[in-house]
């Protein structure tokens, strides 16, 4: 996967907005009155039932662009930085130690109870079974590759009819007499950065994290650009 610059501001980056809106469970909408005083070029963000979410004022849109775009990217963080910690928690939690049975009551004896039976202690409860099995827990994010020509891929898991694949990009692109192709389908989704992808006969889109999409095989695919002032981190699904 792989860089150049990125593109003016127009369709290409009214199509980004729309599809990270789409993926949040929002609809972009943007306004095109021209009367003056109005609020053309503007945008608002409304929820699946329509109702208005962001950037709307007394019935009139009033986010920018970039407005739309900081406030999409925080909801991703916040959803991305809540699932990290309650997946690192998870291995640490403790295991609840099993209640002692209840006592049974005593009967009621003609007299007072001896000395000895007074002193007789509680059985004690069974201690937790000892863990059969340690999870190997690891990060996508840490460790990653050193700036070097050309892109680095590393296989995660492998089954019949599916591979899993980190790729960390940092400034390449794909060279636009060399697109590639390839003969199964790709789900593909943005961990860390920001890249361009254009399929043949489509427009490109900026991607950023928590952006994903799918490639059918034997469509033609470029990537074309990913930042240059960090790594950008992708995970690839090939399936058939």
């Amino acid at each position: 996967m792989a860089g150049g610059s990125e593109p003016d501001e127009g369709k290409a980056r009214d199509a980004a907005l729309r599809e990270m809106a789409r993926h949040r469970g929002y609809r972009l909408v943007k306004s095109r009155r021209r009367k003056p005083g109005g609020d053309f070029g503007r945008y608002a963000l409304h929820d699946a039932d329509g109702q208005p979410v962001f950037g709307v004022a007394d019935g009139t849109l009033t986010a920018s662009a970039e407005d739309i775009e900081h406030f999409l990217r925080d909801a991703i963080r916040a959803t991305w930085s809540t699932s990290e910690a309650t997946t690192k928690a998870r291995p640490d939690a403790p295991k609840s130690k099993p209640k002692p049975a209840p006592a049974k009551p005593k009967a009621k004896a003609a007299s007072a109870p001896s000395e000895k039976a007074a002193a007789k202690p509680k059985p004690k409860p069974a201690p937790p079974p000892k863990p059969r099995f340690k999870p190997e827990v690891a990060n996508l994010l840490t460790k990653l590759p050193t700036a070097k020509p050309d892109e680095d891929f590393a296989e995660l898991l492998t089954r019949p009819g599916f591979r899993l694949e980190r790729i960390v990009s940092r400034g390449q692109a794909t060279p636009a007499d060399a697109p590639m192709v390839q003969d199964r389908d790709e789900w593909v989704v943005v961990l860390e950065g920001r890249a361009g992808l254009r399929i043949e006969d489509s427009a490109e889109v900026q991607l950023g994290p928590g952006d994903h999409l799918r490639i059918a095989a034997g469509q033609k695919h470029w990537v074309t650009w990913t930042a240059k002032d960090r790594a950008t981190v992708w995970l690839a699904l090939h399936f058939d």
